[in-house]
């Protein structure tokens, strides 16, 4: 009798998936054509593997109007600031007082010191697409924010690697109905968006997308996803248990409700695979293969990068789900070297 009810469920989550997959695919039309003058501005600490490839996927972007690349570095790593000098970028030392974390700190510092009509926030580990500022600007006339999620990169293959490929693919679960959660390494606004309300409550915070995505909604705005432009988050991880927690952590404290939602879909996805298991009938591994398939579709402009973290997203499902139960009453992560506590 079990196990009917859960061929049932088998067959019930197979077309929420596919109607996941539907929905999704309809956000790659996304196109627009508002241009203004932009800056980008990047908060770094520490030289990530793969820096110079991603401070030239910044610099070569294939955008009709004028923008800035400006990298924001804290004043005790003088070496870096000159490093990416030599790179050919603007560089500006972070001076923002708060009591919020040092990216936080670090992008406010950059909007003090850019004047542009659009503010784009980007991520130092991250490699992007050449359309990828045009497609973050697009559309920015009809909605608030305009964002996007990366996909991941590793460096070699490790096993922390390839479970934290397969962990990150969670993010876009956030934006499966479009536009729902900011994205930090990548996400634009009009800087009229930055008033005084915005930069106080950003000074208090740890999570800046969390913040900007609660105030977006709050004031009744608009947020656009965009799975056209994906770029690549280039890591070589070496402390994943703590790597994750910092994950899991902030997304229980800033996202109560999508962590509780995880809790039940991993919670079902466990009892599917226990179920076949036990009984070998292929019903129940059909919703595991549709989560491969989904994560395939997502990532198909990607050629080679797309292969292993749609094929390891089962696994960082599994161990997503795990650390969500370990780490739900944890309140302190480590992030660049630096304690905060939640």
């Amino acid at each position: 009798m079990i196990l009917e009810i859960l061929a049932v469920l088998s067959v019930l989550a197979d077309i929420l998936i596919l109607l996941q997959i539907w929905r999704e695919d309809s956000l790659f039309k996304y196109r627009g054509t508002y241009c203004k003058p932009v800056s980008i501005i990047v908060p770094i600490r520490g030289e990530d593997p793969g820096l110079e490839n991603n401070v030239k996927s910044l610099k070569n972007q294939d955008y009709p109007c004028p923008y800035e690349v400006i990298y924001v570095v804290d004043p005790d790593q003088p070496w870096l600031a000159e490093r990416l000098k030599g790179l050919g970028v603007k560089v500006v030392i972070t001076s923002h007082q708060c009591s919020c974390s040092g990216k936080i700190r670090a992008q406010i510092t950059g909007l003090k010191e850019s004047v542009n009509e659009v503010v784009v926030f980007a991520d130092s580990d991250t490699t992007y697409p050449n359309t990828w500022l045009r497609e973050m600007v697009g559309n920015l006339d009809k909605y608030t924010a305009v964002t996007t999620f990366p996909w991941p990169s590793p460096l070699r293959f490790s096993l922390s690697n390839l479970i934290r490929a397969g962990f990150w693919t969670l993010g876009f679960e956030s934006q499966a109905s479009g536009g729902t959660f900011l994205w930090g390494g990548s996400m634009s606004f009009k800087r009229e968006f930055f008033d005084e309300e915005v930069i106080r409550e950003l000074s208090s915070e740890l999570c800046d997308d969390c913040t900007l995505t609660r105030i977006v909604r709050r004031r009744g705005g608009r947020i656009a996803f965009n799975p056209s432009v994906i770029p690549l988050n280039v890591y070589d991880e070496r402390d994943l248990w703590r790597w994750s927690t910092r994950q899991v952590v902030t997304v229980i404290k800033y996202s109560n409700r999508g962590a509780k939602a995880f809790l039940v879909i991993g919670f079902f996805m466990v009892l599917f695979l226990i179920a076949f298991l036990l009984s070998l009938n292929w019903i129940f591994l059909t919703p595991l293969l549709l989560w491969v398939v989904k994560n395939l579709l997502r990532s198909r402009n990607l050629g080679k990068h797309s292969y292993i973290p749609s094929i390891m997203s089962l696994v960082g499902l599994y161990f997503g789900w795990i650390k969500l139960i370990l780490d739900w009453r944890k309140r302190e992560v480590i992030w660049r070297g630096r304690n905060y506590s939640l």
